[in-house]
């Protein structure tokens, strides 16, 4: 059995309580790491969970799930299963933006969102062409979307707003140094230049059109993950080991001078450090939500497919 913080206990914990109903008399009774795999790029913590009804799970993370422990016998068959479950949700739902996405790429991820659709029903050469032409709209939207963002260093001449190379040229410069600053600049050169190239082959095929996404998808990935690294310019890392497995901690609901609210701070999972509590207090719906959660009162919305389609956007404007 792999030893793990009390932090990490209790988060497990507290995510099988969220998954049953608040009336039900099952109660947590043992939480125990048994393991952690890396897959494909992807780290998997595994845990041995016992209830207090005799019933055993697993748990899984990235994205955390539960299994009965009846239906997945050993520990390889419920990850096997996981790591499916994972990929067939991500192929179908991978043109919805995650949070960081929406946040910094949304109007360019939509465009790619519709070049994806549109790969989905291609069958003939101007079909694969017309992937290009929408993954070009896309660099185009990203190119366009941060000219007037307050990390942009803007040079003397400006190139055109639909100059793709020359944007992303210049937010390269604003958002990195070294061997990154020249990697950006010629993934966004060559990626541009994939676009114009399959918008105009006439003999382009499925895997051409294929080639011309998985570019564009990590343009806008990479982009995302310069804009997160720029919003957390001082990388989270324990002052007294320099671990960086980090882990926020919450007290839960607590009354103070009359109000209702939290204290969080970060735990180190590795040395145990533990940053100065902060007070946050809640806004009233979120206390409402919270009360009802537990009174068996409100649970949360549950989406169905048409709601999760992706959101409309403005009319596509004319390229320059």
């Amino acid at each position: 059995m792999t030893a793990m913080p009390e932090f990490e206990e209790r988060d497990i914990r507290n995510y099988i309580i969220s998954q049953f109903a608040p009336q039900q008399d099952d109660e947590v009774s043992l939480v125990q790491r048994v393991g952690r795999r890396r897959v494909a790029g992807s780290t998997y913590d595994l845990y041995d969970v016992h209830m207090s009804s005799g019933t055993r799970l697993w748990v899984i993370t990235n994205p955390t799930n539960f299994y009965d422990q009846t239906d997945f016998k050993s520990l390889d068959q419920v990850l096997c299963y996981h790591i499916g479950l994972r990929a067939v949700l991500h192929e179908q739902f991978r043109v919805e933006p995650d949070e960081d996405q929406e946040e910094f790429v949304s109007k360019p991820w939509r465009r790619f969102a519709r070049a994806q659709e549109a790969m989905n029903d291609a069958a003939e050469t101007e079909d694969y062409q017309s992937v290009g032409m929408r993954c070009r709209e896309a660099l185009i939207a990203l190119a366009k979307d941060s000219v007037d963002a307050d990390w942009v260093h803007l040079p003397e001449e400006l190139p055109k707003g639909s100059d793709v190379k020359g944007w992303m040229r210049i937010y390269a410069d604003s958002l990195t140094v070294d061997r990154p600053r020249a990697y950006i600049r010629a993934l966004a050169e060559k990626t541009w230049d994939l676009t114009n190239w399959l918008q105009h082959y006439s003999g382009a095929t499925e895997w051409d059109a294929q080639l011309v996404l998985d570019a564009t998808g990590q343009l806008l990935n990479t982009f995302t993950l310069l804009r997160i690294r720029r919003e957390n310019e001082s990388p989270e890392q324990c002052p007294r080991c320099d671990s960086r497995r980090l882990m926020e901690e919450s007290t839960g609901l607590i009354e103070r001078n009359g109000n209702f609210g939290s204290e969080e701070w970060d735990v180190c999972l590795a040395c145990g450090w533990q940053s100065e509590r902060n007070y946050q207090q809640w806004e009233h719906d979120r206390l409402e939500r919270y009360i009802g959660y537990h009174t068996g009162t409100w649970s949360p919305p549950r989406k169905t497919m048409d709601e999760l389609g992706a959101p409309a956007d403005e009319q596509p404007s004319p390229l320059e």
